[in-house]
Parts: C-alpha cells; sequence; structure tokens
C-alpha cells in the first residue's frame, strides 16, 4: 500500500467510521477501561457523524453510510453477512410485540446477503431479512423478509 492508497482509507466518511467501530469493537476486549474508550468511541461517532450506535453488539462484514445524519443502529444486535448500505435517518428500532421473541440467538436484526436501505427509513425488529434487498426511502419494515427484491411503502410490499 504506498502513501495515495493509505490516503483514500481515511477520505471517505465510510472508512471512517469503520475504522471508528473496529477500534471501539477491540477496545472493549480490554476490561472496564477498554469498554469506557469504546463509549467514547461510540459517542464520537453520534457527535462527529450523526450516527448512534453500540459497536459491540454490530457484526456487519461491509457498512457503507451514505449520508450519515440521523442514522439509528441502536444497541440490540445487526447481523449481515453482506453489505449493508444505510443512507441518512435510518433507524434500526425495536418493535414491542409479545408474539415474536425479544432475541434471535443474541441478534436482533439478522441479514443474510445485501441490504440496501433508502433515507428515513424505519426497521422495527426482531427481523430477518434474506438479501439481496433494497428499501425504498420513506418505508416502515416490521415483518421479515424472505425473498430478496426491492420493497417500499408502509409497511413495505414487494414491487412486481
Amino acid at each position: 500500500m504506498n502513501i495515495k492508497d493509505f490516503g483514500r482509507l481515511f477520505y471517505s466518511t465510510t472508512s471512517q467510521i469503520s475504522i471508528i467501530i473496529r477500534l471501539s469493537r477491540y477496545a472493549s476486549k480490554f476490561g472496564i477501561l477498554g469498554k469506557f474508550l469504546s463509549i467514547l468511541l461510540d459517542n464520537a461517532l453520534l457527535h462527529l457523524y450523526g450516527i448512534e450506535l453500540s459497536s459491540r453488539t454490530l457484526d456487519i462484514k461491509n457498512l457503507i453510510v451514505g449520508h450519515s445524519t440521523g442514522v439509528v443502529l441502536g444497541g440490540n444486535g445487526i447481523r449481515c453477512t453482506g453489505t449493508l448500505r444505510i443512507s441518512s435517518g435510518v433507524v434500526f428500532g425495536r418493535r414491542y410485540d409479545s408474539s415474536k421473541p425479544i432475541e434471535q440467538n443474541g441478534v436482533f436484526f439478522d441479514v443474510d446477503g445485501d441490504l440496501t436501505i433508502g433515507s428515513n427509513s424505519v426497521l422495527l425488529g426482531p427481523l430477518k431479512i434474506k438479501g439481496p434487498v433494497t428499501i425504498g426511502a420513506l418505508s416502515l419494515v416490521t415483518h421479515d423478509i424472505t425473498e430478496p427484491g426491492n420493497y417500499v411503502g408502509i409497511p413495505v410490499r414487494k414491487l412486481a
């Protein structure tokens, strides 16, 4: 890696966010001081980029944040085996529904494959999503998505 490639690594917002998340996850492994540093790094993401998250509960292979203002990833646990693309205002929240378990194997949002989420969309978990899936802007996801495709609306429905 030459110096030009190294500079590009820190140039994009997505790279900076990913680095802070990785540092925070790594720091949380080192006792109480590490957990404190992890919380500080998570708060830095909130103040610098407008992303509210708990990095210890994230297991995302590749995170791409287009515009980070107002993104809430929460502390409920997100697992994504593919690429998670997020626009501004996306919220991963919790639905209080007694018919579903609180957690699904310790993971609240389980994404198998790629997921792209449009601006100001809300996902209320627990959810399982089988990708590749694109969720349009201003959409509300309240149920599992088992088929790949494009989804829009309140609540989301698959486009034909």
